[in-house]
């Protein structure tokens, strides 16, 4: 098999180097100016492919020339994961098949943010998918898929890891009955669902939220972009929390207790016992830290 990879994203690097013998080419994204310096840098999916030795195309439009680059090379299958783009017709036409790599249970959560929106809505059980590429968005033939359980504490890190480990496995599994069976999947069934970007928007708490959502949209922001709120004028961000049920509060978003090692705030339904955060221009500390260093009061107001 002459695979021809898709990818741009740390996500994406685990299942290349899981078909790195059979790929013969790498399309990417172009070099990004990051960090402070605003340095041109590559990103992990070009890195890999120069540690792997395989050639790679990093290039913000699949234009004639991506066309022209990618039939040089003779593939027979595309392997597209974490990409972030549309791949034409006339390049699909090129191999014999194209598969996507999607986890969630299709038709559920189809679109750019499954992993952040499952966590988001509490999703206990998920899956992962291998389909093919079709026109419309992961809308095309599953070829196989596993399901794997998403745990009440469980961050979009500890569920990007476990779709890592069944999916590289998958993948090659999928890659094998291709060989032996050609390009064919089974239909998705029922009424699907999709999983937006995630947006600005998106990372801010609403207090007048339940205790759990705002558990869980922590969780599926975590680590990056964190979820957020403001403090004394300034940009909050939290990484470590854990809901409390079986709270009555009289208002939303203030801090009911502080305690040595955590401080609880009020919720719509519940509290919020707060860990670990980071407070804008601050590095990242425990809520212990926290505490002592701001003189947290109970009765403080937070969004």
């Amino acid at each position: 098999m002459r695979i021809v990879f898709f990818g741009s994203s740390e996500f994406s690097v685990p299942f290349l180097e899981a078909v790195k013998e059979q790929t013969v080419g790498v399309i990417t994204s172009p070099d990004k100016r990051k960090n402070r310096g605003k340095k041109l840098l590559p990103n992990p999916v070009r890195v890999a492919s120069e540690r792997f030795g395989i050639p790679a195309l990093a290039t913000g439009t699949l234009d004639e020339r991506a066309e022209e680059w990618i039939k040089n090379l003779n593939p027979n299958l595309f392997v597209v994961v974490s990409y972030g783009k549309i791949i034409p017709e006339s390049l699909l036409s090129i191999p014999k098949c194209a598969i996507n790599l999607h986890p969630s249970k299709l038709p559920l959560y189809r679109g750019a943010a499954p992993i952040e929106r499952q966590i988001m809505d509490g999703v206990s059980s998920s899956a992962v998918c291998i389909i093919k590429v079709s026109k419309r968005l992961d809308r095309g033939d599953i070829i196989v898929s596993e399901p794997f359980e998403i745990d009440f504490a469980d961050t979009r890190e500890d569920v990007e890891k476990k779709v890592i480990r069944k999916g590289t496995k998958l993948l090659k599994e999928a890659i094998k009955i291709i060989e032996e069976n050609g390009c064919i999947g089974k239909k998705q069934e029922g009424k699907g669902s999709y999983a937006k970007k995630i947006t600005k928007d998106d990372e801010i708490i609403d207090w007048s939220e339940s205790a759990v959502k705002i558990y869980n949209k922590v969780r599926a922001l975590y680590p990056r972009p964190a979820a957020q709120t403001s403090f004394r004028g300034k940009r909050l961000k939290i990484f470590r929390c854990f809901p409390e049920k079986d709270v009555n509060v009289e208002s939303f978003g203030r801090v009911i207790s502080v305690f040595k090692e955590y401080f609880t705030v009020s919720c719509g339904k519940g509290a919020l016992k707060i860990f670990e955060v980071q407070l804008e221009g601050k590095k990242r500390i425990s809520a212990k830290d926290f505490i002592n260093g701001m003189h947290l009061r109970e009765g403080e107001l937070l969004g």
